[in-house]
């Protein structure tokens, strides 16, 4: 769903005081979801980091709206893992933890070698020219956000190549937790990434489909070493 905020664009990192305001419009749909959206988008850009706390009040004053589609959100994100809820504290945004890492890396290994396995065999000449497009826009982009917006529209799009609806819809839920953890070093991993990417495009365009799936796993393999580093606060991956 898309959420209908203020113009303005994405909010700078600062927590709930950076969130837009919704706009109340009739095609906006249910307050709830909307709330829902913007917040899951807070957290996977930054603006809401872990330990944030969220209070229910702030939010609704924040947003402009009432307690109950705050309240409703906030229940679906605990459902959903992007909080926590602590007794008699409230709601906080969750940390990242090497154990997710690691279990939400073990399955892109797998289902992502195979899916440009798969890419390879099956993509089409529009879908080319649609990964080819990504790759042109990462070559563009800086800010850390945009990046983890583009990786995983790129890996979606890959899955898509493999005209396989199941695993399209596996690798969107996973790319989505992904950007969680790939916004802690995509300024780091901007260079090597562009370059696994350009070359997994490069096999699928050839349609070698046994290089293709090496490069995704290794280059999924880099990636995760590379988070797991910045979680452990390895001097390596800090910015700059």
């Amino acid at each position: 769903m898309t959420v209908d905020v203020e113009p303005g664009g994405h909010p700078e990192p600062g927590g709930i005081a950076a969130l837009p305001r919704l706009r109340r419009t009739e095609r906006a749909g249910h307050t709830g979801d909307q709330v829902r959206d913007l917040l899951e988008e807070a957290i996977l850009a930054g603006v809401l980091a872990p330990g944030t706390h969220l209070n229910a009040e702030a939010l609704a004053k924040q947003l402009g709206v009432s307690h109950i589609p705050v309240r409703e959100a906030l229940r679906s994100l605990h459902a959903a893992g992007w909080i926590d809820t602590r007794p008699h504290l409230g709601a906080f945004v969750r940390a990242r933890t090497e154990q997710e890492l690691a279990d939400l890396f073990e399955l892109r290994l797998q289902l992502e070698s195979h899916a440009a396995v798969l890419a390879a065999e099956r993509r089409t000449t529009a879908q080319l020219d649609q990964l080819d497009g990504i790759l042109s826009r990462q070559r563009a982009a800086v800010d850390p956000f945009a990046l983890g917006e583009i990786n995983a529209v790129f890996h979606v799009t890959v899955a898509e190549c493999a005209q396989n609806q199941f695993l399209i819809d596996f690798v969107r839920t996973l790319s989505i937790r992904t950007r969680f953890y790939f916004a802690t070093v995509a300024p780091q991993r901007r260079d090597d990434s562009l370059r696994e990417h350009g070359e997994m495009i490069d096999a699928i365009r050839r349609r070698d489909a046994a290089t293709a799936g090496r490069i995704a796993h290794e280059h999924v393999f880099h990636t995760r070493a590379d988070v797991l580093r910045a979680l452990r606060g390895d001097p390596a991956t800090a910015p700059g």
